[in-house]
């Protein structure tokens, strides 16, 4: 479902006077509350892990001779370990409070590491550092999760697998409920919201492994 969809739904389900909302935006009153609490609610269900399959992304970064420093994905929010490359050799990812000291006064000359610096007022991100200059033509891959993602129009579609969409849905009736003092749309959006959470988290989570037996 689109963004203007879950919030129609959302009107149904809570039996909310009207009709809509038509739009996302120039909405006053309830319609604009259900808009927001749909927003609410997909932006906590992103919050509660952020190693979400649906977070997950692949990058991929030209690097240029003499440059060290380069700009993540506008959506990055962390790096998968084991998962970053330059070219077809493995590089470690350090924190920048570790990086800084070991390579404050001295660099290699083939990158080996990489950190992220930390964010300012112009860069809230930060950037990627190598601890040494990669040579030009060569490319940077890697894995990472994605930062949550923010329903802005109406045709915005949640990355959440479809099947899931009602979760949104559920979880926006319990502010709903709230707001209205109607106790029984609180508890049939928690009951809903729960029994499809369970799904999310089983369907959506990384697989858990277990080490094997002791010698």
């Amino acid at each position: 479902m689109t963004f203007l969809q879950l919030c129609q739904r959302l009107r149904q389900e809570v039996g909310a006077a009207g009709t809509g909302p038509a739009a996302v935006t120039g909405q006053h009153g309830e319609a604009q509350r259900l808009i927001g609490w749909i927003q609410q609610a997909w932006t906590e269900i992103q919050a509660t892990r952020p190693d979400w399959r649906f977070a997950w992304a692949e990058g991929l970064i030209e690097l240029e001779s003499g440059y060290r420093d380069y700009a993540l994905p506008d959506d990055f929010a962390s790096f998968i370990p084991d998962t970053i490359y330059l070219d077809d050799r493995e590089l470690t990812l350090l924190p920048y409070s570790e990086f800084r000291r070991r390579f404050r006064n001295a660099a290699p000359a083939q990158p080996r590491h990489i950190t992220v610096t930390p964010g300012d007022v112009m860069r809230l991100g930060g950037v990627l550092h190598f601890d040494g200059t990669p040579g030009e033509g060569e490319r940077l891959s890697f894995e990472y999760y994605r930062s949550p993602q923010e329903l802005v129009t109406g045709s915005d579609v949640p990355r959440l697998p479809l099947e899931y969409h009602m979760l949104i849905v559920y979880r926006a009736m319990i502010q709903y409920g709230l707001y209205e003092n109607a106790g029984e749309v609180v508890q049939q959006g928690m009951s809903n919201a729960n029994r499809l959470m369970t799904e999310v988290e089983r369907t959506q989570l990384p697989s858990v492994s277990f080490a094997g037996p002791l010698a």
